[in-house]
């Protein structure tokens, strides 16, 4: 049914169980202030210790320091509230120009890069930690107190340090990546001939012949925070070779893995519907999933159930 130029199309798929349309538990403002203040005062105390020749205290508050950065980074983040749409883009922008790919157009489900607090987290951590604890091993060696136990404990800190650091500057450059189509993105997609999961350095094509069943998955509930990792499971025709079931978790999209779900798993079931893949009018559908989507998170949650 079309009204004023757009789709109307009802929810075709419930919430899967265990999934969140948004947060659970939203992220207080004062509360993030307040543990970035108890961070920076830590760090603080360890530079201050480390310059002041206090090798053990140093140590103590920079462990203490990383403890609560790399928690931060963790624990600050969220999931279920995207509400993003798929991009209706050419595929030849994430080919590789070797082979003409499946579809000329395609509605293209976007991941995310890391969260910002993960990688502004990791990033402090790591290289905070690495010159704190880079310090300590010199102060350690011109002290020379403490003996060879002293390097003994600060050498694996100071490369777990590095290796935080490491990770912190990754983020930074995938966060960079996802940023612009200039470079390739990942995702996926559906169009016309099927499914296609694309990596940074190949893709998987599921035509829609081949599907048999679109299959929700979650893991890694989190009871405190709600947080979730949400995935799909396709599942191929016996003849297919390889594994016949393939999962992929969808968590991370700029778009809620629902309307991902939903997307696959509607038009894997609906074969006469295929030919407005492709189109705009495939994406005025998906669009009003989403606005329908939109319209039952603004919905107060209801009271769980008593126990028994």
């Amino acid at each position: 049914m079309w009204l004023h130029g757009r789709v109307s199309a009802p929810l075709p798929y419930p919430l899967p169980d265990k999934w969140r349309l948004k947060a659970a538990k939203k992220l207080r403002r004062w509360h993030a202030a307040l543990w970035t203040v108890v961070g920076a005062v830590f760090v603080w105390l360890a530079f201050a210790s480390l310059l002041g020749g206090d090798f053990g205290l140093g140590i103590l508050f920079t462990i203490v320091f990383a403890i609560i950065g790399l928690a931060m980074g963790v624990g600050f983040e969220r999931t279920g509230a995207e509400s993003g749409l798929p991009h209706l883009l050419n595929a030849v922008v994430l080919s590789d120009a070797s082979e003409r790919p499946p579809d000329s157009w395609i509605h293209f489900f976007r991941e995310r890069g890391p969260g910002l607090w993960l990688t502004v987290c990791f990033a402090a951590v790591g290289l905070l930690g690495s010159v704190a604890l880079g310090w300590a091993v010199v102060l350690s060696i011109a002290q020379g107190g403490g003996g060879p136990w002293s390097l003994v404990l600060t050498i694996p800190l100071l490369l777990g340090a590095l290796v935080v650091a490491l990770a912190g500057v990754i983020a930074i450059v995938l966060r960079w990546r996802h940023a612009s189509f200039g470079r390739r993105p990942i995702g996926v997609s559906v169009a016309r001939q099927g499914v296609v999961r694309y990596y940074l350095d190949g893709a998987d094509l599921f035509p829609w012949e081949k599907i048999r069943e679109v299959r929700p998955t979650v893991g890694a509930v989190d009871k405190s925070t709600g947080d979730f990792t949400p995935g799909i499971e396709i599942v191929l025709d016996e003849s297919e070779p390889g594994p016949h079931e393939r999962h992929y978790d969808i968590g991370g999209y700029e778009s809620h893995a629902w309307l991902i779900y939903t997307a696959v798993r509607f038009w894997a079931e609906h074969p006469a519907l295929r030919e407005e893949l492709s189109t705009t009018r495939a994406q005025k559908r998906i669009t009003a999933w989403r606005d329908a989507m939109r319209g039952l998170s603004r919905v107060p949650a209801a009271p769980p159930p008593p126990s028994a």
